[in-house]
């Protein structure tokens, strides 16, 4: 485990020693920021005017579903793009430059560097998400007081689908060398499992359930609201297991060939 731990520092200060991260970096910042700042503004405005027209109907007013949830939703949405521009180098740029293989050559198994690689990522994927919480306590100078436990639900729930995220990255970039088709094809697939649950209303009821469990919204939601459901929770853990295992076959495909 130690060889994989060394892979993936290997992989986080290559990226760390990369201007392109940074700029990643400050572009996730600001629009994260955005989002904040807009779900924080509309809640504001829909509670002064639920205060001076107290006969207004106005539903969700609380921070929860006005504030964190809908922010989390957003800051999944833009993971959704900016993840396989992360992913796309794991396997394809090392395929180009031809240091794959030299990495073969090294005293490491397949299943080292798929979990070397995997954790580098998430832990790059950490850079992006964890900073994010600092709005919260941000929020406290405005009287946004949010409940510990919903805040813990809702960046467990972002962790795991960002962690879904990278395994499915992963995997294309071990599909080609390409690193533009690699993030292409990536967010594709995402945005497939992203969407899938949309069409369920419209299909019959035994596919429409099945859709539903493949969608990634469908798991997440209830997460963002600060509701830890084992079925949520082990969807993605399936998910991101089965992932890594199709990037584990994809890399030893070379053995196959030998």
């Amino acid at each position: 485990m130690f060889r994989a731990l060394a892979i993936a520092w290997r992989d986080v200060f290559s990226n760390l020693n990369s201007f392109s991260f940074y700029l990643l970096l400050a572009f996730f910042f600001g629009v994260s920021g955005y989002f904040y700042w807009s779900c924080m503004s509309y809640f504001s405005l829909m509670s002064f005017q639920a205060a001076t027209n107290p006969t207004a109907q106005v539903q969700g007013l609380n921070l929860i579903d006005g504030v964190l949830s809908p922010f989390l939703s957003n800051l999944s949405v833009l993971l959704l793009l900016m993840i396989p521009i992360l992913t796309m180098r794991s396997f394809s740029e090392e395929k180009r430059a031809g240091t794959l293989e030299l990495l073969f050559s090294y005293p490491v198994s397949d299943f080292e560097i798929v979990m070397g690689k995997f954790v580098g990522l998430f832990m790059l994927a950490m850079f992006l998400i964890v900073p994010t919480a600092i709005y919260f306590l941000l929020g406290k100078v405005v009287g946004a007081h949010f409940e510990s436990w919903t805040l813990v639900s809702g960046y467990v729930g972002l962790l795991l689908i960002t962690s879904s995220f990278i395994a499915l990255g992963m995997f294309v970039s071990s599909l080609t060398e390409h690193q533009a088709v690699s993030a292409g094809i990536g967010f594709s697939l995402l945005l497939l499992f992203w969407v899938v649950g949309w069409v369920a209303d419209w299909s019959s009821p035994a596919l429409g359930r099945v859709f539903r469990e493949l969608s990634l919204t469908e798991h997440f939601y209830d997460l963002t609201r600060g509701v830890l459901d084992t079925r949520d929770i082990g969807f993605f853990i399936l998910f991101t297991g089965f992932f890594l295992f199709a990037t584990l076959c994809s890399i030893e495909v070379r053995t196959w060939k030998k």
